[in-house]
């Protein structure tokens, strides 16, 4: 499996996780952030420069 496919696999595991009330949403943002730096992803907020 890609690093894409795995990072892909855990998003959608843990907003599911987040979704059944067993998570907060600062803990989200916390494990999506530790995520995204464990599979070197680049968060873009500026959404209007594309």
């Amino acid at each position: 499996m890609t690093r894409e496919m795995e990072y892909a696999k855990c998003m959608v595991v843990l907003r599911k996780i987040v979704r059944l009330g067993m998570l907060t949403e600062n803990e989200y943002v916390a494990a999506r952030n530790k995520l995204m730096d464990k599979y070197l992803v680049i968060n873009d907020f500026d959404h209007q420069a594309a």
